[in-house]
């Protein structure tokens, strides 16, 4: 397992529900699925979103699954404040702070300048790898000297 690979995550997103005049039922839950890559100097994300509808009535029902297009994002680490493994157990995820209130922008799920990305139990020691590459000093551009 090196640094490089992709780290599988999931964004919790709020669905809705909602019954109509008719009394049809209407849930809608969304599911964002996504890789976390560490490229050079970026976090790049790539992400798909599944909206599952399903409709119930007295005498019907339907459930229809549709997935978003392929959405993708870069944020350069100099962005980025912390990184941080957390939860136990049940619920691992890895948290990021942002120095920047719109570095997250455009990812669903994402609040503004945080974003907790939900992993997998077999995924720390990955997402660990992750955090320690983006804490490790960055070389940085030195202004020549007057």
């Amino acid at each position: 397992m090196s640094v490089n690979d992709p780290l599988p995550f999931r964004l919790r997103i709020p669905g809705d529900e909602s019954v109509d005049l008719d009394g049809q039922e209407v849930s809608v839950t969304y599911r964002l699925h996504g890789l976390l890559r560490l490229l050079g100097d970026a976090l790049a994300f790539e992400w798909i979103v599944r909206r599952r509808t399903e409709t119930d009535s007295l005498t019907d029902g339907d459930v229809q699954v549709d997935d978003s297009p392929v959405g993708a994002a870069s944020v350069p680490l100099t962005w980025i404040a912390r990184a941080e493994v957390r939860g136990g157990w049940w619920s691992p995820r890895l948290e990021i702070r942002a120095r920047r209130i719109d570095a997250f922008e455009g990812i669903p799920g994402a609040r503004p300048g945080s974003l907790t990305l939900r992993i997998r139990r077999q995924d720390r020691q990955l997402a660990g790898a992750i955090t320690a590459a983006i804490a490790a000093p960055r070389d940085t551009a030195k202004e020549p000297a007057e």
